[in-house]
């Protein structure tokens, strides 16, 4: 091989890794609820109302309303991929607990349970 046939290799798959990565770090698009009851966002307990929730790559989602905000640990739930963005509740003795979130076109995001060596 060539010097500038390496050179012109080495170029192009820089080129095509620069304009993959933006597509694997960003974030999905904000969704939008209407909570009609308490819930607890991991041991944060927000009121009804609308909130706003992101989630980010990483796992970290964030969500942010009026009445609150809290930001979470999530991990990759079921291999399904979600066809409706929104978000899972799930009820227990101390009432509703958000569970998961679904992201359009993404496999759903379960929230990490809070141990007891976390809560403090």
């Amino acid at each position: 091989m060539t010097n500038k046939l390496r050179t012109l290799l080495a170029f192009s798959a820089i080129a095509v890794a620069t304009a993959v990565v933006p597509a694997f770090g960003a974030e999905m698009d904000p969704i939008h609820i209407s909570v009609p009851f308490a819930f607890k966002a991991g041991k944060t307990t927000l009121p009804a109302g609308d909130y706003v929730v992101l989630e980010e790559n990483s796992g970290i989602i964030v969500i942010k309303g009026s009445g609150g905000s809290a930001i979470l640990l999530s991990s990759a739930g079921p291999d399904s991929i979600a066809d409706k963005a929104g978000v899972s509740f799930a009820r227990n003795d101390q009432g509703y607990v958000l569970k998961s979130v679904h992201a359009w076109g993404k496999i759903s995001s379960s929230i990490l349970p809070i141990t007891s060596g976390q809560e403090k």
